[in-house]
């Protein structure tokens, strides 16, 4: 299996840029099961997570609380053989549980599975809409501590932007678009662990408390890349970016129009 931590800094970027190490705190006190029940299993005196499916069903969890901002990291072991049209994902979203999500936030880091030609992941961004936002890229292993995208808030110049509060999914699933499973191969298994969440639990009666300064993430230094980091960023996106909603549909998204 290959191993990967994933950060998404939430306010103003999304990358992978923040390594902390994350604190092995127990799954129940920030997650619960949020479907595939007899597909999850729980390692390790509730240190790691074990997601499986097959024919029958996937799985997933997700946090008890929604947030407004903070650092929002996992760690995941992808599942191995041939993984072809199998996704294994992490993700925040403002979508009610259960319910057919319509126009809503979302953040998504989903690994798209492989026949034994390396993986790639797929990273989207849903504001207020029904995204179409992909930029995908194929994965040199590891991915911590460099930041691969980049979302700025444009609303000045008409783009939507993420304003929802948002929870935190992962799931084990299968997607048609991402090909076609060989079920011969199941069960497949992903597995997480790092159950840390830093973030600001958002409060409908004080919404605007999770921008504070008091809260690290919301430091001056966070707000954009280093020019390190940039650098970084702009070398990993011309060498392993192979698709970007920008280049493909520039019309259908005012973002994809500023230069800034």
């Amino acid at each position: 299996m290959d191993c990967v931590r994933l950060t998404l800094l939430v306010i103003f970027f999304i990358s992978c840029a923040y390594s902390k190490k994350a604190a092995e705190v127990p799954f129940d006190q920030n997650y619960v099961a949020a479907w595939g029940g007899n597909h999850i299993t729980v390692l390790d005196q509730e240190r790691e997570v074990q997601l499986l499916i097959d024919q029958s069903s996937g799985s997933g969890f997700r946090s008890k609380q929604s947030f407004g901002s903070g650092f929002f990291r996992i760690r995941m072991k992808i599942p191995s053989k041939n993984t072809k049209g199998i996704l294994t994902t992490f993700f925040l979203t403002s979508a009610i549980p259960n319910q057919p999500a319509k126009n809503h936030d979302e953040l998504d880091f989903e690994f798209l599975g492989s026949a034994g030609k390396g993986y790639a992941l797929n990273t989207n961004v849903f504001a207020n809409d029904f995204g179409g936002r992909e930029q995908q890229f194929r994965l040199w292993f590891f991915v911590d501590g460099k930041p691969i995208r980049v979302f700025k808030n444009n609303k000045r110049i008409g783009a939507n932007y993420l304003t929802n509060p948002m929870h935190i999914e992962t799931s084990l699933w299968n997607a048609t678009w991402a090909g076609n499973v060989d079920w011969s191969q199941e069960p497949f298994i992903a597995n997480y662990r790092g159950f840390e969440i830093e973030g600001c639990i958002y409060d409908n009666s004080n919404p605007n408390k999770c921008y504070s300064q008091t809260y690290y993430w919301n430091a001056e230094k966070y707000l954009q890349l280093s020019p390190t980091q940039r650098r970084i960023y702009e070398v990993l996106r011309k060498k392993y970016m192979f698709y970007d909603y920008c280049t493909q549909h520039p019309k259908n998204y005012v973002e994809c129009r500023s230069t800034e």
